[in-house]
């Protein structure tokens, strides 16, 4: 049963709040994820109808889903953001293309161009299968094998 205020609701199901951020294994920005939590909480509040079954089972889905798409969002921001000082000291810039060849070695001349294309020029997979004259999932999957024998050549 839907609690008469939003109050209520907030006080009945702030444990469910907590035990998503915990289960989920957020430990940073707390607070913001705890915010997304009640955020999500509020949408439940409006959104419930009882009719569909019973507003704890909602409630549990529609925070946990807001939270995750704000874990989403910010991956998203950190894949983005990458700071060059990082990768100085991991490559020398004169050593770059020499390494680039060294991973790209063990790649077929279709899964180098897909790519390079790819990293280097920025082309999106469908643009890539256009001029390959591929499907975007054929793209996809060619792009995906390169980048997993890449992935083998590093282990050894």
């Amino acid at each position: 049963m839907k609690p008469a205020t939003f109050k209520e609701a907030v006080l009945l199901y702030e444990g469910l709040i907590v035990n998503q951020i915990k289960k989920l294994g957020i430990y940073q920005d707390y607070e913001e994820y705890y915010q997304c939590g009640l955020i999500g909480l509020w949408h439940a509040y409006e959104k419930f109808d009882a009719e569909k079954g019973s507003f704890p089972a909602y409630a549990v889905v529609t925070v946990r889903g807001y939270i995750l798409e704000r874990l989403k969002k910010e991956f998203a921001v950190q894949e983005k953001c990458v700071c060059v000082g990082e990768y100085e000291d991991i490559f020398r810039f004169e050593d770059i293309e020499m390494k680039v060849k060294d991973f790209m070695s063990v790649l077929d001349e279709k899964e180098k161009y897909i790519v390079f294309e790819r990293f280097f020029v920025g082309k999106t997979m469908g643009e890539i299968a256009l001029e390959t004259e591929m499907t975007y999932y054929q793209v996809r999957w060619v792009y995906r094998r390169a980048l997993e024998k890449m992935r083998d050549s590093l282990r050894g």
